[in-house]
């Protein structure tokens, strides 16, 4: 984060689960501040963390450069539940973060020109804050893989811009918020731009943050490959009753030309990329790049189950079993609305389906009828 020019950082209530010391500890190190203002003591109530940030950033324009103070508040979900000793003894717990802002946000707002909430709130208690708490001009939430940007107008009389601005933007490091601020002479935001920024191609990895990022790869990805359970997959289909997977090879006696082109597709290299990348046990990218992913028979790990890897035939037509026998000319049926499941935005920023169903197309396509035959029927 401090190589990325980060400002600060807002720590969630499951960050405690780290460790209050290692956390208190990374806190004084770190490059970027780490603020929470409703992780708390339990005995005084008092905040375990520094609980907001005051920063000065110039501005340049025709009328010269000026000052522009902004106030940064971190609010954690509440969490009930959740109490976490320290090393002499105390308790940290999550403070109401609506009580809180409304104890915290009007003095930061008599410092600065625009404040700031940076929270791991769900979409509707961020609302409910915009809403509640007069003076706060933007919420940068992170609730999960949860995208979503929208304005949403302050109280009358409210200091900012009368918008306050909700922008949440995913948890898989594919996209970035940007929010464009021109403030007016008098300091405050008088116009706000507000972009979702895909990271696809077009914008190329910095050198000197990959380093990091394949570090972090490699190292959680060890961690989930040691805490994959070992299975007999074979021995599950055969005792399996229901639909189960055959995998391609199965298909290729009746279709031996549509195996043809899936084994030149990337379909049939899918995984391979994922060993690349270290994301081999990754469970939020492998139900893309295996077959029958959490399903029964499915593929589960590549130590279990690597017969399931790559996305053969039946992870677009389903399991094959029972095919052709009792399964007949009904089994497998795709619409080209399938492949958006895994070519999203996000997954496949890139995608473009007509170029993408030329390279596996192996079906054959009825010409659509004409409208002079169609009218004459």
């Amino acid at each position: 984060m401090g190589r990325l020019g980060y400002a600060a950082a807002n720590l969630g209530e499951k960050e405690l689960l780290l460790g209050v010391d290692r956390l208190q500890e990374w806190a004084k190190q770190a490059t970027v501040p780490l603020i929470s203002s409703n992780l708390v003591y339990q005995d005084t109530g008092e905040p375990a963390f520094p609980s907001s940030l005051l920063k000065s950033v110039t501005l340049g324009g025709s009328a010269g450069k000026r000052k522009l103070k902004v106030g940064i508040l971190g609010l954690a979900k509440m969490n009930t539940g959740l109490s976490t000793s320290t090393p002499d003894g105390r308790r940290i717990v999550t403070a109401d973060p609506l009580v809180t802002a409304k104890t915290l946000v009007p003095p930061l707002r008599k410092k600065c020109d625009l404040l700031i909430v940076l929270a791991t709130l769900d979409p509707n208690q961020a609302r409910d804050l915009a809403k509640q708490v007069p003076g706060i001009d933007m919420i940068l939430g992170g609730f999960g893989p949860l995208e979503l940007s929208e304005e949403i107008p302050a109280d009358a009389g409210s200091p900012g811009s009368g918008l306050i601005r909700l922008s949440y933007v995913g948890n898989q490091g594919k996209k970035v918020g940007e929010i464009r601020l021109f403030p007016a002479e008098q300091g405050a935001p008088a116009k706000r731009e507000s972009y979702t920024v895909i990271l696809g191609k077009q914008v190329p990895d910095d050198p000197a943050i990959m380093d990091l990022v394949e570090k972090n790869r490699i190292a959680i990805n060890e961690i989930n490959k040691k805490s994959a359970p070992l299975v007999d997959g074979e021995k599950l289909r055969a005792m399996w009753d229901g639909e189960s997977f055959v995998k391609s090879a199965a298909c290729k006696s009746c279709h031996e030309e549509a195996f043809q082109i899936w084994e030149g597709s990337s379909h049939a290299r899918a995984f391979h990329i994922l060993e690349e990348k270290h994301q081999d046990y990754n469970p939020e990218c492998v139900g893309c790049h295996t077959t029958g992913f959490r399903r029964p028979t499915g593929f589960l790990n590549a130590k279990s189950t690597p017969d399931l890897e790559n996305v053969q035939c039946e992870a677009c037509h389903g399991p094959g079993k029972g095919h052709p026998d009792t399964i007949g000319a009904g089994y497998g049926p795709v619409s080209r609305e399938f492949c958006v499941t895994c070519h999203t935005p996000d997954n496949s920023p890139d995608f473009n389906e007509a170029a993408y169903l030329l390279k596996i197309r192996h079906w054959e396509e009825k010409p659509a009828p004409d409208a002079a035959s169609a009218s004459s029927r």
